[in-house]
């Protein structure tokens, strides 16, 4: 008989971010290893269709939070889950009180530690977060680097937590049959300073002198979209700022790509980094964590905030073909090998099982 898991999250289809493209993956993938996933998202639930939520602080991932706390009951007797998967991290949901009737374990996309450092102003939101954790039967923690965060700032032990990566669909995200194809760089993500859009672009003026035929494109959505939509008319079409983008459309974005660039000052993975190794595309970020973790993948790293190295790497990379195909093949070889769905997911079903309860001692 199926278990059936409550998949909590703040973000959903269309997902803003990794935790969303980690849900609508999850909705996928677990039902291979027997879990009927039944989405708790402030678009899908058992009530019906989008609810009101009250603005109560700036922060819709709190409103959320505190809208469930409320109507935790209705989900229960609704969804009637053996398990509760809850997203946390920056952008995630917070628990103050263990959901009723099943075990509850977390995914820690990242913490408010790792991206604000000890900000006083986040610190109410790290202590919500860490109270969360604590609560939960076990903590998944995407990279080293979020797992050492839960051990260090928010007290969970060392054997309550795994280190799973997100995984990537890599019988969707394939290279293109030809490398001469790939005339961009590339990047992805949310337009805000954390990100690091900003750098990528004031790179991209030197690059766009250096290289007359070098076209640059960004994906993504926030604050600092006038920034790169300002950008783009300077440089009469050879930036392209393509917004949010369906998934097929980004894609074809990887595909295209000579390099993806991922200038970000934190990351408890990066996903979007791997969905373009998947892609066979080399990857130049900055020695931040989560990134930090991905060393073997064969992502090239500079020091954070250092735009002058990152400029001088991506162009050694468009100019080094030997070095390009090396990176590449190495970028696919691991990608494929551990973080693939089919590796990832039955590590995720092994933390299920661990917290529920055996079969035999399951109500009908």
């Amino acid at each position: 008989m199926s278990r059936r898991v409550a998949v909590v999250s703040f973000d959903d289809i269309p997902p803003i971010g990794g935790q969303g493209r980690y849900v609508a993956a999850l909705e996928q993938q677990m039902p291979i290893e027997g879990y009927q996933v039944h989405m708790v998202s402030p678009k899908r639930g058992p009530w019906g269709e989008a609810p009101r939520i009250p603005r109560r602080t700036r922060r819709p991932p709190l409103d959320f939070s505190m809208y469930l706390r409320r109507h935790i009951q209705l989900v229960a007797q609704e969804v009637r889950p053996d398990l509760w998967h809850y997203q946390g991290g920056p952008g995630g949901v917070m628990v103050r009180r263990h959901p009723p009737d099943a075990p509850m374990i977390y995914t820690s996309h990242h913490t408010y530690r790792t991206a604000h450092g000890r900000n006083l102003g986040s610190m109410p939101m790290g202590y919500l977060e860490s109270r969360g954790y604590r609560l939960a039967e076990h903590v998944i923690a995407v990279s080293p680097s979020t797992a050492a965060s839960l051990m260090a700032d928010s007290g969970v032990p060392k054997d309550r937590i795994s280190v799973i990566p997100s995984g990537v669909d890599t019988s969707w995200l394939q290279p293109p049959p030809d490398e001469a194809a790939r005339d961009t760089i590339l990047f992805v993500g949310r337009l805000i300073p954390a990100k690091g859009v900003q750098y990528f672009v004031a790179m991209f003026r030197t690059l766009a002198q250096e290289h007359p035929d070098l076209i640059a494109e960004v994906c993504g959505d926030g604050v600092l979209l006038p920034v790169a939509m300002g950008a783009a008319e300077k440089l009469q079409g050879r930036l392209r700022v393509l917004g949010r983008v369906e998934d097929d459309d980004l894609r074809e974005s990887y595909r295209r790509a000579r390099v993806f660039v991922m200038p970000s000052r934190f990351e408890g993975l990066g996903l979007v980094a791997l969905e373009a190794m998947a892609c066979g595309t080399p990857v130049v970020g900055m020695d931040v964590p989560g990134l930090r973790d991905m060393r073997d993948t064969g992502i090239t790293l500079v020091k954070a905030d250092d735009q002058k190295a990152m400029h001088d790497e991506v162009n050694r990379l468009l100019l080094d073909g030997a070095r390009w195909r090396e990176l590449s093949a190495q970028a696919l070889e691991v990608v494929r090998a551990r973080y693939s769905w089919d590796c990832v997911r039955p590590r995720i079903a092994e933390v299920y099982r661990s917290v529920l309860p055996s079969s035999s001692t399951q109500a009908a």
